[in-house]
């Protein structure tokens, strides 16, 4: 007994979850809304791929960057290169330089891409560019230009075009200083013509044709700032390394053009390439200069010292010395030649001291200033890594903050140990040059015991060897520097350049939205469901009942499509008919054994809440009986509600409360029905105190002169959910039949009716399950037939009112909308 409570409990409880069993079914069953879904989700994805979501495209470039390593040699090798410091964290340097603002500010100036080109298309206006528009726009930069304001071309013939412009509102731009000066308006002549400037006040442009033929679509340009055009050109770059091979970089630029993503990367790496060739060049311009320089200078006085000898030697007659006189004049010759390099590399080393301004002012060759390049250029490349990196933090932090004077604390340091190598070779410089100077003075004594003649031209040929060897020795390194200029290649060499291929967007993605779109579509009908299933708590299935109570379903009641409702009377070949003959058949499983009668059997049909049905079926078992051999008798009890009347055509004046109340005996208020062996009383007037009358002794005598005439009574009562008078009837039944109702009644009821049921408080209970339907999508039944075994089962044409059915398409057609309605709406 303890077992049967607790699976009657967990019963109970698994009834408060959603059904799987009912689910599935509708889930499955759910394939119109399946559909309809998925079609919308289609539609919706078609439209963002194709007009709502912006395309974006890619292009992408390779380009393959020399080793340093391989020509140390050069002079180019050995200036001060500081692009990326070498061939380490090259791709952290190309994507720090490739989306820098003074970068892609170049980038902008030379693609021009500070006008933006516009298409107006039938649902939306799409951003172009200037090689997909049918004109070309140029703009004098050195003229004040109105910016921000939208100027649509419209063509008028092969040589002149239409000015639109809906909002003059502008300002006014200057692009040198990249200034908005004020707000100013534009006025434009309302036609004009390719190839010739437009200048007014506060525009000069010109417009060219392009050879793309303008269509029906609005075309339109507008001219931006420099600064938010780098805005946009500096977005959607990336910079990988696609294979083993170091050296190797790809490049690629996403934007809502092809052509801008392919002119501007390439345009990218063309301004890279130039300024990385500008800075390799940097030291030999400077070294070319300086070298120029000194031989002007070194051939002024290799001229005023050929002069002097020349003159000496035509006044003295002195052409040649003696071989002790010769050595000396040579010594002194090298030795001045030595002192005179070292003062070179002294001189051309003080240039390499780091400004404060930058690491790079008055760069020269390191070979001429005598230095290791290695350890040198090292430093230097961290200096213009960290300047660099100085100059974009001071966008975002003030001066003095924590951050700047951290990376300023990194430039000092590297600025010192560049001091520390300059210093360390200046003084290994001096010390050769004193050593130098200490031979050059003792020579220079000996050459005093000569004579004075010999003397003056010992010191005028002194000068003359000198500046001649010294001013071969700058030509030799000034021809050098020119061959290594001319030589000067870029380390940068484009493999594969950005090209128009008519490469597909590769934003929006079509197909995956598409699966989305598929996806959503299948998943929201299905969350449909399960909502919808979630909050339905109405009985719909035999489950919702059998899943909460182990009361016996007798019967099943269809709807009664607009038939009268005492349908037996009425209809006796109906279906609904059928199925209350069926309750009849099965009404003797439920009598209670012994019964409260030899002779008769007295049936009560009640329900939960008013709306379920009772009355109609208490009408309905009562002319089924009725129209056996059997005498019968409905009986309306429910005093406080009367309505069997009206369906019976009979009235209510007097009935059941004129006998309780002692004012009428039984066979004043029984009335007669069509049918001989059915008689019906009514509630009679409604009694001030429905209850008290139910309990009263009247009552039970009106039953037992009922018991001795009739075979049957049937009871319609009150609903048990709204008064206790039905728990009252109750003593005086065989059986109750309780009365539950399709889309109407919720299941809670029937856990209200199960819980008197496994309590003992009520017994001989069975439910009629009324407007029973069949809804595709609710999954299991015993069928539309009712009693387990009756209705449509047969087939179509069984029952009269299938004699109207349509089975033709259109009425095929008509069920299925009709189901879908019923279904989802």
């Amino acid at each position: 007994m303890e077992n049967q409570l607790v699976n009657q409990q967990n019963k109970k409880k698994r009834s408060d979850f959603i059904d799987i069993e009912r689910l599935i079914p509708r889930l499955l069953n759910a394939w119109p809304l399946y559909i309809l879904s998925i079609l919308i989700a289609f539609c919706i994805a078609y439209y963002l791929n194709n007009w709502k979501l912006n395309k974006i495209y890619s292009a992408n470039t390779t380009f393959k960057i020399k080793d340093n390593n391989s020509s140390n040699n050069s002079i180019a090798s050995n200036s001060i290169n500081f692009i990326w410091g070498g061939n380490a964290n090259k791709i952290d340097g190309l994507s720090y330089t490739l989306t820098s603002r003074i970068h892609n500010e170049k980038v902008v100036k030379k693609a021009e891409s500070y006008i933006y080109y516009y298409e107006q298309g039938r649902l939306k206006k799409s951003n172009i560019y200037k090689l997909d528009a049918p004109f070309h726009v140029h703009i004098d930069t050195l003229h004040s230009q109105v910016s921000n304001v939208e100027i649509k071309i419209k063509p008028k013939d092969n040589n002149s075009f239409y000015f639109e412009v809906e909002n003059k509102n502008g300002t006014l731009y200057q692009f040198t200083k990249d200034s908005i000066l004020k707000a100013t308006e534009i006025n434009l002549p309302k036609v004009g013509y390719y190839n010739r400037w437009l200048v007014g006040s506060n525009y000069k442009l010109l417009i060219k044709k392009s050879n793309i033929p303008f269509t029906e679509n609005d075309f339109s340009f507008k001219l931006v700032s420099i600064q938010e055009a780098t805005s946009r050109t500096i977005q959607n770059f990336d910079v990988t390394n696609p294979s083993k091979i170091s050296s190797i970089i790809n490049v690629s630029k996403s934007a809502e053009s092809l052509n801008e993503a392919v002119d501007l990367l390439n345009t990218s790496i063309k301004v890279l390439v130039d300024d990385e060739l500008s800075e390799r060049n940097l030291s030999a311009f400077q070294t070319r200069k300086y070298l120029q320089d000194r031989i002007t200078v070194v051939k002024h006085k290799l001229d005023s010292a050929t002069d002097n000898l020349q003159n000496l030697q035509k006044e003295k007659g002195v052409y040649n010395f003696d071989t002790k006189k010769t050595d000396l004049l040579t010594s002194l010759t090298n030795l001045d030649k030595e002192r005179i390099e070292v003062e070179e590399k002294i001189n051309a080393l003080q240039r390499l001291m780091p400004k404060k301004s930058s690491s790079v002012d008055n760069l020269i060759a390191l070979n001429i200033a005598g230095l290791d390049v290695s350890y040198f250029m090292s430093n230097v490349d961290q200096i213009e890594s960290f300047e660099n990196q100085k100059i974009q933090m001071l966008k975002v932090y003030k001066q003095g903050s924590d951050e700047i004077k951290e990376i300023e604390q990194q430039i000092t340091k590297r600025r010192n140990n560049i001091a520390s190598i300059v210093n360390a070779h200046l003084q290994k410089l001096n010390t050769d040059l004193s050593a130098i100077n200490s031979k050059l003075s003792q020579a220079e004594f000996k050459a005093r015991d000569l004579p004075y003649e010999e003397i003056e031209f010992v010191e005028a040929n002194r000068g003359f060897e000198l500046n001649s060897e010294l001013y071969s020795t700058l030509i030799n390194q000034l021809n050098t520097t020119d061959l290594s200029l001319a030589s000067i290649v870029s380390d940068i060499t484009i493999i594969d350049p950005a090209k128009n291929q008519s490469q597909g967007s590769i934003y929006p993605n079509p197909k995956r939205n598409y699966l989305i779109a598929l996806a959503i579509g299948f998943l929201i009908p299905i969350v449909y469901v399960i909502i919808k299933e979630l909050l339905d708590f109405k009985v719909r299935v035999l489950k919702d009942i059998t899943s909460r109570t182990d009361i016996p379903i007798i019967g099943l009641v269809g709807p009664l499509a607009g038939n009268s409702p005492l349908i037996v009377i009425n209809n006796p070949k109906s279906s609904v008919s059928e199925s209350f003959r069926s309750i009849r058949s099965n009404l003797k499983y439920l009598y209670k054994n012994p019964s409260l009668s030899a002779n008769n059997k007295t049936i009560l049909v009640t329900s939960f809440i008013g709306g379920e049905g009772k009355t109609f079926n208490a009408m309905n078992i009562a002319s089924s009986i009725g129209s056996m051999d059997n005498k019968s008798v409905l009986i309306g009890l429910d005093l406080r509600k009367p309505k069997i009347f009206d369906d019976f055509n009979i009235t209510n004046k007097v009935g059941v409360t004129d006998y309780v109340a002692g004012e009428l005996e039984l066979d004043k208020i029984t009335q007669r029905t069509i049918l001989p062996n059915l008689d019906v009383i009514t509630a009679g007037p409604i009694p001030p105190n429905p209850s008290e009358l139910i309990l009263s002794k009247r009552m039970d005598q009106l039953f037992e002169e009922l018991k001795e005439k009739y075979e049957y009574i049937i009871i319609d009562s009150p609903p048990i959910g709204l008064v206790t008078d039905s728990y009252d009837l109750m003593r005086f039944a065989d059986c109750t039949l309780y009365v539950t109702r399709y889309n109407y009644s919720e299941k809670n009821f029937i856990n209200a009716v199960s819980n008197k049921y496994d309590e003992s408080e009520v017994s001989n209970i069975g439910i009629i399950f009324n407007d029973f339907q069949i809804k595709t999508g609710y999954g299991y039944g015993y069928g539309y037939g009712y009693g387990y075994g009756y209705g449509y089962g047969y087939g179509y044409g069984y029952f009269s009112e299938d004699e109207g059915f349509d089975n033709s398409s259109y009425g095929k057609l008509k069920r299925l909308f009709g189901r879908i309605k019923d279904k989802f709406f």
